[in-house]
């Protein structure tokens, strides 16, 4: 599986206080395999349940706070 790495720094924050990372779809495609994971402080990686949904050409992964993580898609 491909990926791309993520950081805090790369969500925003919306009007309602949810963090949303935008990733455009073109770049994962729009298939049920895509998998989040969240750095945990020792590096590993742990899958998390994030809600996701599209809007125009993009993918928006929304949580509580941001974190360091990385998706997992296939190409």
């Amino acid at each position: 599986m491909a990926h791309k790495i993520f950081k805090k720094e790369d969500f925003r924050r919306d009007e309602t206080g949810i963090y949303i990372l935008e990733v455009p779809k073109g770049m994962v495609g729009i298939g049920a395999n895509l998998i989040i994971e969240r750095q945990n402080t020792d590096g590993e990686y742990e899958i998390v349940q994030a809600d996701m949904h599209r809007h125009n050409d993009n993918i928006l992964i929304k949580w509580s706070e941001p974190f360091d993580g990385r998706l997992l898609y296939d190409e």
